[in-house]
């Protein structure tokens, strides 16, 4: 008897519970599966307005208005919002391949982490969401939606973590740039200037205004030279400071150092003011820096332009006063000739020469490609110069020239035992009056998008002329858009079939053939688009797709035909009209002689050609 209770409550409870199920299914998963649909939509929309101020609105504004970047995203004349299923389809499929690949010509790079960006797969179909999502459009023509606020809001906070610094020298650069510290450093100490020091070595700091008996470091890395220790202990920096009588505060506790400005009154301030002069010691040089000029030289150091030639008349005599001065060092060479060294090319050599790799191939009597093997000797143009290199040594660079060392040096105003390095270093008179350089508001302001010197200006309730001090920090406009643009162009590298023009991509595969006019004119044409392709059919017979070539007289209508999907008809990169849908049919007539390249901006690959005679 209880076993039969027991049966019978066990199948009651199984009927509950597949009711139960039922019920569920019915009632509850309808309610709850659209629910679940717009969380996932939504979420996906938030990481893509996020990905967006991240990413996007350096070029493109923080709200889609366009910037460097085209006033594409958020406009409702380009529609990229229009939820009519075509359009909707054909849009985001081109707004993937654009992110996924960049557009080539144009600053707009390549994303997807597989073709050297830096966002995953999903990321790019977040922000294909985002971009792509429907918008509402104001009385006033304004398109916006929820999320491109949220984007906005999202650059706005970004905005907030930002600081924007006040460019120009600081102490520490000075020194560097003009080589003060290391020899000070070297000469209290009696050694060389080069070399590494053995760790455990007691180094003497000399002393200063803040302690005149200085302090005794000790080395303790097998890395560390003259150099490194005058840069991190402060030698140069302390020495201006000292000799312009600048309030400073400095500290050293085991061996590491900090050091920085103060104001008469004992209050630290970020660094120097632009335009204040120094004084700087006795025997200072100057290494060369990219785009130095004599001109900017001399006004920077408050001395003439002769003045800075006559000790340097060997490197500086030739130069015009607003031509730029070579900052990599070039060695004049006893023998014209360079030995092949192992690994090297002959483009390689060339570069290292400064020539072109034909000229240099055309000395030798060599094709531009060919291959050099070590040791063999090659003929130099006359007055070639050799640029150094990272690492070389009189000794490397006399082997790779068939001299020795000590005639190298001697040709160069040397010796064997002087260092050998990249720099290009200068000599300099007595310097009285070096003019601090520093940036103004407009100069910061170019840093950053969206962004000039009276909007930097009011956010931080200074004027818009003010000369601020070297470090300062200033905060960014609310809309501002980030960083300023890059410059660097696409190259067209990631997927080439799209992101390259036809004619580029088909020398690139080196697989098309050239399109060729046909001899004979057709008299019916029709051209019908399908999901990815123009089939051109030519008096009754079709042509291979995305091939197609026809000739005709000028005055023929041709008929174009939607068969699927949405396409556009772009002839030599202009639209003709609006787009055509599927099933929609278009005739145009051309009436003017010529070659027209028919394509789609949906569809890259989509290619076909008529001649007009």
């Amino acid at each position: 008897m209880n076993t039969q209770k027991q049966i019978v409550m066990m199948v009651a409870l199984m009927f509950l519970f597949v009711g139960g199920c039922a019920a569920y299914t019915a009632i509850e998963l309808p309610v709850r599966a659209p629910s679940q649909a717009d969380w996932t939509r939504d979420q996906s929309l938030e990481r893509g307005a996020l990905l967006f101020a991240n990413n996007c609105r350096t070029c493109h504004g923080n709200l889609g208005q366009g910037g460097v970047g085209p006033q594409l995203l958020n406009n409702p004349d380009t529609q990229f919002q229009d939820q009519d299923p075509l359009k909707l389809a054909a849009n985001r499929e081109l707004l993937n391949r654009t992110l996924s690949c960049g557009r080539a010509g144009t600053l707009m790079p390549a994303w997807l982490n597989t073709n050297g960006g830096s966002l995953n797969a999903i990321q790019i179909q977040h922000l294909v969401d985002f971009i792509s999502s429907p918008v509402e459009v104001s009385e006033d023509g304004e398109a916006t939606s929820e999320w491109w606020h949220e984007a906005e809001n999202f650059a706005h906070n970004l905005n907030g973590e930002v600081t924007a610094l006040v460019g120009g020298d600081s102490l520490e650069t000075i020194a560097k740039s003009h080589g003060i510290g290391p020899k000070e450093l070297a000469a209290a100490n009696n050694r060389p200037i080069e070399g590494l020091i053995k760790t455990g070595t007691k180094i003497k700091i000399p002393g200063f205004k803040g302690d005149p008996n200085g302090f005794t470091y000790t080395v303790y890395k097998d890395n560390e030279t003259i150099t490194k220790i005058a840069e991190a202990q402060f030698v140069g920096a302390v020495i201006l400071a000292d000799l312009n009588d600048i309030p400073y505060k400095f500290s050293e506790k085991r061996g590491v150092a900090t050091f920085g400005l103060k104001t008469a009154d004992g209050k630290d301030i970020s660094g120097l003011f632009p335009g204040t002069t120094l004084k700087l010691p006795e025997g200072a040089n100057y290494t060369i820096a990219a785009g130095d000029t004599l001109e900017a030289l001399a006004a920077s150091h408050g001395i003439s332009i002769s003045a800075i030639v006559d000790p340097n008349k060997d490197l500086l005599g030739s130069l015009k006063d607003d031509e730029e001065i070579p900052f990599e060092r070039r060695l004049n060479l006893p023998k014209e000739v360079a030995i092949v060294q192992s690994g090297q090319t002959l483009g390689a050599i060339a570069q290292e020469h400064d020539l072109e790799a034909a000229d240099l191939a055309t000395a030798n009597s060599l094709a531009e490609d060919a291959v050099v093997t070590a040791g063999t000797e090659l003929k130099l143009p006359a007055g070639t110069r050799y640029i150094v290199q990272a690492g070389d040594t009189w000794a490397l660079a006399a082997t790779m020239h068939g001299t020795t060392a000590v005639e190298l040096a001697s040709a160069n105003n040397a010796k064997e035992s002087d260092p050998l390095t990249t720099d290009v270093t200068i000599n300099l008179p007595k310097i009285d009056a070096y003019v601090v350089q520093g940036q103004d508001l407009a100069a910061v302001a170019e840093g950053y998008g969206n962004v000039d010197a009276d909007s930097l200006a009011q956010k931080n309730g200074v004027q818009a002329n003010s000369i601020l001090a070297v470090g300062t920090s200033l905060k960014l406009p609310d809309d501002a858009f980030g960083s300023a643009a890059p410059d660097a162009k696409n190259l067209g590298t990631a997927c080439v079939q799209y992101a390259v023009p036809a004619n580029i991509y088909d020398t690139i595969i080196g697989k098309v053939e050239a399109v060729v006019k046909p001899e004979t004119p057709s008299t019916a044409v029709k051209i019908d688009a399908h999901a990815n392709d123009w089939t051109v059919n030519a008096d009754g017979a079709a042509q291979p797709a995305n091939k197609g070539v026809v000739l005709v007289k000028a005055g023929t209508a041709v008929d174009f035909d939607s068969v699927v999907g949405l396409h556009t008809i772009t002839i030599n990169g202009a639209k003709d009209d609006g787009d055509l849908k599927q099933g929609d049919k278009r005739t145009i007539t051309f009436n003017d002689p010529g070659e027209f390249k028919i394509t789609c901006d949906y569809h890259p690959p989509m290619f076909a050609t008529v001649f007009v005679e």
